[in-house]
């Protein structure tokens, strides 16, 4: 994945989690932002961090300072990573949601799921592996129930 996947996928994240009108800017001189979304009445300028070390202090400056060229009211700096302690303080005082850890849209979540059902009901076509089969079905529900504690964290985090 590089930079230009990563706002994609930051866009899909957002979408999924109740943004609407979501854009990526699409340019090179994108003014330190990537991506505009509208969620509650509130604009969105959104820069996104695909880092393998902590996002520092100048994301923050790039999308506080791209906010009035695109027009929009709030900001907010979605990455892979964590945040320095600098970037945290900064987005503080600048009223800058930041967003960690935010990993792509969860294809092989899907696949898992999609491998667990399957193996499921072939395993219900037979009677005597049904113990089997109950297990399977147990563990996949475990797993959609573990995946949707994880996305309503998640949610609770963009919220407030």
């Amino acid at each position: 994945m590089n930079g230009k996947d990563y706002e994609r996928c930051a866009a899909s994240y957002l979408r999924t989690h109740g943004y609407r009108h979501v854009r990526l800017t699409g340019n090179s001189s994108d003014y330190g932002v990537d991506i505009t979304a509208r969620r509650r009445g509130h604009k969105y300028a959104v820069q996104c961090k695909f880092y393998s070390h902590p996002v520092g202090v100048s994301a923050v400056q790039q999308v506080v300072g791209g906010m009035a060229y695109y027009d929009c009211d709030r900001a907010m700096v979605i990455t892979n990573n964590t945040f320095t302690r600098q970037a945290k303080e900064l987005a503080e005082r600048n009223d800058v949601e930041l967003l960690d850890n935010i990993r792509s849209s969860g294809k092989a979540r899907r696949l898992l799921l999609m491998i667990f059902y399957l193996l499921s009901l072939i395993l219900l076509m037979f009677t005597r592996y049904a113990l089997i089969a109950g297990i399977t079905l147990a563990a996949s529900v475990a797993l959609i129930l573990f995946i949707l504690y994880l996305r309503h964290g998640a949610l609770r985090n963009i919220s407030g």
